[in-house]
C-alpha cells in the first residue's frame, strides 16, 4: 500500500531528472555546435542530421514526460478517490455492525470493533465478543464483516453455521453450547426437520453446584414485557429479549439459529464500566432495535429456503410499534445454577435450553 502511494510522486520526480539530464545535453551540444562554425561547408550535413536527432529526441522525451505525467496524475487522484470510497463503507460496515449487535447476537456484547485486515480495495472490520453470564465475561465468537470498494458488511460468522451433537448447537471453532429456542407451533416430528428438538435443561442445570449458567427460556405464548416482568423470580436476571417468529410454523425458522432481540439495559458498574445489565427495557431502547431490524433487513438477503429471518423479523416489530405493544416469545436468563430448581414446572415454559455455564469464583461476584 505504502510502495502504490510512493510511485506517482516517483514517476514525477524521475521524468524531472531525466529532464534535467535532457537540458544539460542539449547546452553540451549547442557549445558544440558553436565551436564547430569555424568548420568547413562539408560539416553542414553532419551539423543538420545532429540537430534532427536532436529534435526528434526532444520531441519525443517531451512526449513521454507528458504522459508519464498525466499517468502519474491519474493514479494519485484514482488512489484518493478509492480512499475516500473505502472510508464511506467502513462507515457503513461499522453501523451495520452495530445493528448487528443491537438486534441478532442473542447475548453478545463487543470488547471492540477494530480493522485487522486492511487492504486498498478491501477490508474487514472485526469485533471480540463475550456472553455476560450473571456478571460473569466469558469469550465468545469473533465477528467479521468484510467490504471494499462496491460491497459493505459482509457478515463472516461460524455460529450461522452450528454442529448439530447430542440435541443441541454448537459453535464450530470453539465448541461452545448455543442457549436456543424453539418454535411452539412447528411440527418437530415431520421427516422435513433437521434441527434439534425441544429441551428441558433449566431443572438438570440446578443439580450443578458453585455455577453461573446461560439459559434460553421459549414460553409457551408470547408475552408482554410487563406480563414477563412478574413471571421471572427477583434472583434471576433476564439478559435478552426474544421477539419470536412471525412465521410460527416454519420448519425452516424452527432450525436455525439466527435469533432476533434485544440485551437489556446496562448501568455503569462500580469500576465505571457500562456493563451491568438491569434485565429491564424502555422504548427507546426498543425503538432503537426497531431501527437496527430495519437496517438488518435492508441489507441482509440471507434466507433459508423460503425463509428470510431479517425480514420475519421486520414483520414482527412492524407488528409491534412500541414496547408497551410487544410481544416476546422467550428470554436468555442468567443466574446461579441453584436458582433453576424447578423452573421448567412454570405453566409458561414451554423449553429451556442451557448455553454457557462457569463456575463461580471467590474473587468475582455475580450479580444475581
Amino acid at each position: 500500500m505504502r510502495t502504490l502511494l510512493i510511485f506517482p510522486y516517483f514517476v514525477l520526480a524521475l521524468t524531472l531528472f531525466f529532464g534535467l539530464i535532457r537540458l544539460f545535453i542539449f547546452a553540451i551540444n549547442k557549445t558544440r555546435h558553436k565551436l564547430q562554425t569555424t568548420e568547413s561547408i562539408s560539416n553542414l550535413n553532419k551539423d543538420f542530421h545532429n540537430f534532427a536527432l536532436k529534435t526528434k529526441i526532444k520531441r519525443w522525451g517531451l512526449t513521454t514526460w507528458i504522459a508519464l505525467t498525466v499517468f502519474s496524475a491519474f493514479i494519485v487522484i484514482g488512489w484518493r478517490v478509492n480512499s475516500a470510497i473505502m472510508e464511506k463503507n467502513f462507515f457503513k460496515t461499522f453501523d451495520y455492525s452495530t445493528a448487528i449487535f443491537t438486534a441478532s447476537a442473542p447475548n453478545v456484547a463487543y470488547n471492540n470493533q477494530i480493522i485487522d485486515d486492511y487492504g486498498v480495495f478491501s477490508s474487514n472490520l472485526h469485533s471480540d465478543t463475550y456472553k455476560d453470564i450473571d456478571g460473569y465475561h466469558v469469550p465468545w465468537e469473533s465477528y467479521n464483516f468484510s467490504f471494499n470498494v462496491s460491497n459493505v458488511g459482509g457478515l463472516s460468522l461460524n455460529t450461522l453455521s452450528p454442529s448439530v451433537n447430542s440435541n443441541a448447537y454448537f459453535t464450530q471453532t470453539t465448541n461452545q453450547k448455543i442457549a436456543s429456542f424453539f418454535s411452539t407451533n412447528a411440527n418437530y416430528k415431520s421427516k422435513d426437520y433437521n434441527g434439534i428438538l425441544p429441551t428441558h435443561d433449566a431443572d438438570k442445570i440446578s443439580q450443578l453446584s458453585n455455577h453461573v449458567a446461560e439459559v434460553a427460556v421459549t414460553f409457551d405464548k408470547a408475552y408482554s414485557y410487563n406480563e414477563i416482568q412478574k413471571m421471572i423470580p427477583e434472583n434471576i436476571l433476564i439478559n435478552w429479549y426474544w421477539i419470536g417468529y412471525n412465521d410460527s410454523k416454519s420448519l425452516d425458522a424452527a432450525g436455525q439459529t439466527n435469533w432476533f432481540g434485544l440485551m437489556s439495559n446496562s448501568n455503569y458498574a462500580e469500576n465505571g464500566n457500562n456493563s451491568q445489565l438491569t434485565g429491564k427495557l424502555d422504548n427507546t431502547t426498543y425503538q432503537d432495535f426497531k431501527k437496527s431490524v430495519a437496517a438488518i433487513a435492508k441489507k441482509n438477503q440471507i434466507t433459508i429456503n423460503d425463509f428470510s429471518p431479517s425480514k420475519d423479523a421486520l414483520k414482527q416489530v412492524k407488528k409491534y410499534p412500541t414496547l408497551k405493544s410487544a410481544k416476546f416469545s422467550g428470554v436468555i436468563l442468567t443466574g446461579q445454577t441453584n436458582n433453576f430448581v424447578n423452573f421448567d414446572k412454570n405453566s409458561w415454559v414451554y423449553a429451556s435450553n442451557v448455553g454457557l455455564t462457569v463456575e463461580l469464583r471467590p474473587d468475582i461476584k455475580p450479580l444475581k
